[in-house]
This record gives C-alpha cells, structure tokens and sequence, in this order.
C-alpha cells in the first residue's frame, strides 16, 4: 500500500560526521550488501508493516533488519521515516545489550535534534 511506504530511510550521522550503518555496509562483501540494500528498500516500502523474518520489533521503539547474520537497527522518525543508527554481525542469539544501548542513545540524539541524518538513496 502506498500509505504505508516510508517517504525516506536515513544513516544516522554522529558529531564528528561519520555514518556507522553506512561504514558497515560498506565493509561487507557485495553478496551481503546487496541482501541488506534489498531489505532497506522493504523496509522502505512496507514501513511498519515490515515483519519475522526481514525485520523484528526489539525495545523503546527499536526495530532491527535480519539479513543473514547482520543486523541493522532502526528507528522511526516522523512517522514516514527510518533511522539506520548502528549495525553489528549477530554472533550470538540475543543481541548485546551495549548495542541496544548505543541504539537507544542515537535515537534520543536524533529526536532532540533531528539534523543528524543522511538520506539513503534507493
């Protein structure tokens, strides 16, 4: 459905203007980057319908994307926007806490500020 297309998914970007999801992307072979653009551009089109096993609801309004052994951690923005804030190679089943915390802590940045995002094209 259209009303559930997102208008637009984002890197986080942090004070010194690096983009962590982008730089972990970019260090993946281009098998598995290719997987995790074609899950971002799901999760572009479905929104918050995206569900098991593309995508999984975890806390505080963080959400993740499953390709393979990778995750990618989100949030959404504005309602009509995702957040790429951080990402890790799963290693084991649940996911570390100091991820979850550091995901936690870029997206309380970014909705005090909102300017700390670059948008992904797709």
């Amino acid at each position: 459905m259209e009303q559930d297309r997102l208008k637009g998914v984002c890197y986080f970007v942090d004070k010194d203007g690096c983009k962590p999801v982008k730089e972990f992307i970019h260090s993946l072979t281009q098998k598995e980057q290719t997987k995790v653009y074609a899950y971002i551009r799901e999760l572009k089109e479905q929104g918050n319908n995206l569900r098991r096993p593309m995508a999984d609801y975890l806390e505080d309004g963080i959400y993740e994307l499953r390709p393979k052994d990778n995750r990618i951690f989100y949030f959404f923005y504005l309602r009509d926007r995702a957040i790429l804030v951080h990402a890790i190679k799963k290693h084991v089943k649940k996911v570390p806490e100091n991820d979850l915390r550091l995901c936690i802590k870029r997206k309380i940045e970014t909705e005090a500020c909102g300017t700390n995002q670059e948008r992904l094209e797709l």
